[in-house]
């Protein structure tokens, strides 16, 4: 009995001395500024092998003999920055003209995007509140220090890319992408900065709380048509595309690049696919987009041939189609999904206040719709402004130094018929229910 007591009393201290020694072993945790600078290393050696080894490839099967290392290094740091949304200067003795290449071929530019949202994330999870600035900003120098160092190293006579543009265009993507990343992971702003903002919203009177839930479904609507718009016009610019393959192809054909430029004009085309989504939501809003100095395409109005530069672009119709101020409905429509999302998700205490503030209930309806409908498509509007802006490029070839659409004016017209959509989609939502619900019973 006694033996049977001393092993009971010896295995708790071999136990607790075999934890001291994993405890003794164990690694310190890793301070959060060389974790921002382990993630940002890591994202900035990813892009650029993505982008490293198609173009060593693509030049040394193109001439193997005379193959130019140096140079084909040089271009693919040019395309890095390019995928960085970095202006890239053609101006030059070399190139005998002072043009700029300005494109954000937005396929390309969401890889490193999706890579700092996650590494946003990543930083979110290991760093306590008041310390995740240390990690946000180290990763972010990374990208600064990178972009600086490869313009002043890719500056060649045919094509250079200031360092200021370069370090501002590279740290605004990691600043977005990352802190989009750390706000979805702590799923609160306030949160990411150790404050507690549901102990603050208790203290605030009731009118703060409906003004600020009002705002709240206002700015979720605004998203669900601005989705709903680039969905639709992505629907209609595949629809387009497929209509118009004969087309597509005999351009490709046309432009003899020979094998190796084939793929990349294909890379370059698939690239852009999202940049020519935002063209045909401009289109749909009746705003339409230029191809060129001079030539401008609209419902109702067509524009000059570009597929000698683009084959995609032979999809853009070369005369005015009889009922292409149909797609007009597309953003009311948007706008409709808004407004039925809002019925049945959102909360409208500016109706509340409307109904005790006029007594006739029609008017006060009517008020606070039209004001729920308005400030719905300036949310649309504001938030697909900056992609609108974005798809638009200069190739700095001829006439193709403005390709895309205006961006305000896009938007601003987006945004009002966003706002009719929105308003008639609240009105209807309530008939709609009634329906299902008969239609049940």
């Amino acid at each position: 009995m006694v033996m049977m007591s001393e092993d009971r009393v010896s295995a708790p201290d071999d136990a607790a001395s075999a934890g001291g020694r994993r405890r003794w072993l164990r690694l310190p945790a890793a301070p959060l500024w060389l974790f921002g600078l382990l993630e940002g290393v890591q994202v900035v050696l990813l892009t650029a092998l993505l982008v490293a080894i198609p173009v060593g490839l693509l030049t040394f099967l193109a001439e193997p003999a005379a193959w130019d290392v140096i140079g084909a290094a040089q271009l693919a740091g040019q395309l890095w920055l390019i995928m960085y949304a970095a202006p890239l200067d053609l101006g030059g003795d070399e190139v005998g003209r002072e043009a700029a290449f300005h494109a954000v071929p937005l396929g390309l530019t969401l890889i490193p995007a999706m890579l700092c949202w996650r590494s946003g994330r990543r930083l979110a999870m290991g760093a306590y509140p008041t310390q995740l600035w240390l990690g946000l900003l180290m990763f972010v120098l990374i990208f600064v220090l990178a972009a600086v160092q490869l313009a002043t190293w890719v500056d060649t006579p045919f094509g250079a890319t200031s360092p200021v543009w370069a370090a501002a265009a590279a740290g605004g993507i990691a600043v977005l992408a990352s802190a989009g990343g750390c706000v979805w992971e702590a799923r609160s702003v306030t949160r990411m900065f150790g404050m507690d903002m549901d102990e603050r919203i208790d203290r605030w009177s009731a009118r703060i709380k409906w003004a600020g839930s009002y705002v709240w479904a206002v700015t979720r609507a605004g998203a669900v048509a601005a989705a709903a718009s680039f969905a639709m016009a992505g629907a209609l610019f595949a629809v387009v595309v497929l209509v118009q393959w004969i087309d597509i192809a005999n351009a490709y054909q046309q432009a003899e690049a020979g094998w190796a430029g084939a793929v990349g004009l294909t890379v370059l085309q698939l690239a852009l696919v999202p940049n020519m989504v935002m063209w045909t939501l401009a289109y749909t809003t009746g705003a339409g987009f230029s191809v060129g100095a001079g030539a401008t395409v609209q419902p109702g109005a067509a524009g000059a041939s570009a597929a000698e530069h683009l084959p995609l672009l032979a999809a853009v119709p070369q005369e005015g189609l009889a009922h292409a101020w149909l797609v007009l409905a597309l953003p009311v429509m948007a706008g409709l999904c808004a407004g039925i999302w809002l019925a049945r998700e959102g909360e409208n205490h500016f109706d509340d206040w409307c109904a005790r503030t006029i007594r006739f209930r029609p008017v006060s309806l009517l008020v606070s719709t039209a004001v729920l409908g308005a400030l719905t498509g300036l949310m649309a509007g504001l938030l697909l402004v900056g992609p609108l802006w974005l798809s638009h490029l200069s190739l700095g070839v001829g006439r193709f130094v403005d390709v895309g659409p205006d961006a305000l004016v896009a938007a601003g017209l987006l945004g009002a018929w966003a706002a009719v959509g929105c308003a008639a989609g609240y009105l209807v939502a309530p008939a709609g229910r009634l329906f299902t619900r008969s239609s049940a019973e």
